[in-house]
Order: structure tokens, then sequence, then C-alpha cells
């Protein structure tokens, strides 16, 4: 972590210091210890030990108006020996009623808007002073990760602004404004809208738009709907459009993309207490008269309380190749707190300009016990046949504490 990463942490701990009134602080989170084994597309063998760690600490003060929260992890790869990689996810202080009608958040933060999303060491400030729109403010150093660690240079930046009308009745609306630079220059610069409106019984229609001002394009369309107004079934439609949006510092930018839209489909009914069927179907266009039709029907049967039961079918025609396989998967509750579960995928593909199919088949089997009322682990083990790989045996331990 560098000096840059520093300084909001720095003044996080300095407000934290001016809190007035010691008290009798609460801290709580949970630590989860993960152990992981596989082998790469190279056949080289790992064994990656990881420690995560959520924490939050509050009751600072007689209003319980100051919280602490942070969210890490430090890992290694124990068969390479490449030493530890420390990665800061966030670590903030809220301070709710800062100012009239008005909460404000300092530190290394997550933060979403219609427009835009990102990490920041920085401020935000949400404010609900002008009636019925309140605004949001956030911006500070732009955090980048990649596989080795932090990738954020001087003069990377992040900001966002949000307008967010209150107290619509069964709606919300937003609109947003978006920008990031990369070194000091512009990269990005994004207007977003987001809505939603329940109409009355029939359900609710929703919708996401962005649009990049430095493309001149809109990047993402979304409009969808709701419904549960026949009995037991719940129906969903959704059009969904993007074209890819380079940084304008970026050497992609210079290239032209074809954009991607999906109708999607989707129905769940609930046939009997026992058993829910499921049906989706996408309709999927790549741009320059690429596309494909895809699907998924599945049926999940609880013959008794603690028993699943999942099967489903799935299928692909178009651009790329073709598809066709199944799933099957369940869980038993074998005793109070210890939940054993088991599953197996199937696929048969046919790539695009080939004549012939490859399959590919994947196990698993897991295990989810809780050992005290503040501990429990998890087990999982899986192996995969295909074509390329004769086996390809992973697994995963965790151990979760409370505190």
């Amino acid at each position: 972590m560098n000096r840059r990463t520093l300084a909001p942490l720095v003044a996080l701990f300095i407000l934290a210091a001016v809190v007035p009134s010691a008290r009798a602080v609460t801290f709580g989170g949970k630590a989860s210890t993960q152990a992981m084994w596989f082998s790469d597309e190279f056949g080289v063998d790992h064994f990656d030990l990881a420690q995560y760690v959520r924490a939050s600490a509050r009751q600072f003060d007689k209003g319980d108006t100051v919280q602490v929260t942070g969210y890490g992890r430090l890992s290694g790869d124990v068969e390479e020996g490449d030493g530890v990689d420390g990665r800061l996810y966030y670590l903030y202080l809220d301070k709710r009623g800062a100012v009239k009608s008005t909460d404000v958040r300092v530190g290394r933060q997550f933060f979403f808007v219609s427009a835009g999303s990102g990490i920041v060491d920085g401020a935000r400030v949400d404010t609900r002073i002008a009636g019925p729109v309140a605004f949001t403010l956030v911006g500070g150093r732009n955090v980048l990760f990649d596989t080795t660690g932090e990738a954020t240079k001087r003069g990377d930046a992040a900001f966002a602004a949000q307008a967010s009308l209150m107290n619509l009745p069964d709606a919300h609306l937003d609109l947003s404004y978006y920008l990031t630079y990369d070194e000091n220059d512009l990269a990005k610069e994004l207007v977003g809208m987001s809505g939603s409106k329940r109409v009355g019984k029939y359900g609710e229609l929703y919708t996401r738009l962005r649009y990049d001002v430095l493309s001149e394009v809109f990047g993402e369309i979304q409009l969808g709907g709701r419904s549960a107004f026949f009995p037991k079934v719940v129906l969903n439609a959704e059009y969904f459009r993007s074209i890819p949006v380079f940084e304008a510092t970026s050497i992609f930018s210079v290239f032209a993309v074809d954009r991607y839209q999906e109708v999607l489909l989707r129905a769940d009914y609930e046939w009997t207490p026992k058993v829910t069927l499921s049906g989706e179907y996408r309709n999927e266009s790549y741009g320059g008269g690429d596309k494909a039709n895809a699907g998924e029907g599945g049926v999940r049967y609880r013959p008794s309380d603690g028993v699943s039961v999942y099967g489903a079918g799935i299928w692909r025609v178009g651009t790329g190749g073709n598809l066709a396989g199944f799933e099957l998967s369940g869980d038993l509750v074998v005793r109070k707190d210890f939940l054993l579960s088991a599953g197996l995928q199937r696929d048969s593909f046919r790539r695009e300009l080939m004549t012939g199919h490859d399959d590919a088949t994947r196990i698993w089997a897991g295990v989810d016990a809780r050992i005290r009322k503040n501990v429990s682990a998890s087990a999982r083990i899986e192996d995969t046949i295909s074509d390329q790989y004769s086996r390809d045996v992973r697994g995963r331990l965790a151990l979760n504490v409370s505190f």
C-alpha cells in the first residue's frame, strides 16, 4: 500500500479520533480462512492459502451515528512461493447526520451510480437538503487492481454525481454523471439514468441507460418488466443492448466494435408445493448478422424437508457453435447444521467450422457444516473430464469464524 493509499485512511482514523464521548464501542465481523488447490492450463499445480477479514465497529457516540467498516484479503501460492499478496477492498468511516440531512463517508470505498461504478480512496456525501431530490457526490483516487496487486498510477481519479427523486409513489428515478481520469487525461465521461415504476397489481417496469459522451453512443440500454399477476407464476421479459466502451486513452478505443443485443424471456411456475418449473429463452445478436438462440428448462423437486433435487436441460444454436447439455444436482440436510450437496453437468458442443462434437463432463460434491454457533466450515471438490483434459481435479476448504 503506497502513501497515496494511506492518506485517506489516515484521515479516516483522525475523524474517528475526534468522535465525541468515548463509549463502549461494539466490534464484529467475520474471518474466512480458505485453501484452494488446482492445476492451470499448463498443468502447473497451485496451492493457494487466503485469509479474508470483514469487520465493523460502531457505537462510538450516543446516537450511533459513526461506523467504521473494512474488508481485505491476504493470499499466497504455497506451491509457487511468490510471496504474500495483500488487497484492501474497502475501509471507510460513515458519519450519519454530519450536517443537516447529510451523511459523509471517507476512506477506501466502492460506489455505484447509474452511469458507472468504481473503488476510490476519497469521500462521499449523500444529502437530502433539497426536498424531494437527494444528491450523491463521490470521488477520489481511482483504485485499480491487476493480478499482482494495485495498478493505480499518479493522476488516476474517478468522480460521480447523482440526483434521485424521492417519495415517488411506487417508483424511483435517478440521473447521474460519471468521470474517470487516466494519469490526468480524461478517460471516460458517461451520463446514466435508471428508473422503475410499479403498475398496480400487474407488475413492475424498469430501465437503465448509459450514454458515452466521448464516443456519442448509448453504451447500455436495458428495458424490462416483471409480473406476478397470475397465481404461482413469475414472468420476466427484458431487452438489453450494449456497445463496448473503452477508455479514451486506451489503444482499443480506435478499433471499430459491434454491439451486443439480447432479448430475454423467463418464467417460473410453482406447479405444486414440491415441484417448481422454470424456463428461459434468449435471442442473442452480435452485429454483422451473427446471432444465436439459447434456452434452459428446469425442474426443482423437494420430496421432503431438507431434500432438494434439480434437473435442467440447456441448448444453444447459432454463431460460434451449437451446444446441448444437462445438469443434475441435489442437496440433502443430513442433520441440523450439516448439508451435503452433489451435482453432474454434461455438455456436448460443436464449434463453428468443425464437423465433430466435443464432450465435457463435470462432477462435484460438497459439504457445509456449522461446527459451533459462530464457526462454520465448507468443502468442495470437483473434476472435469473433456477432450482437452482427461482429469482436472480442484478443491476448496473454508473455515469461517464470526466475531
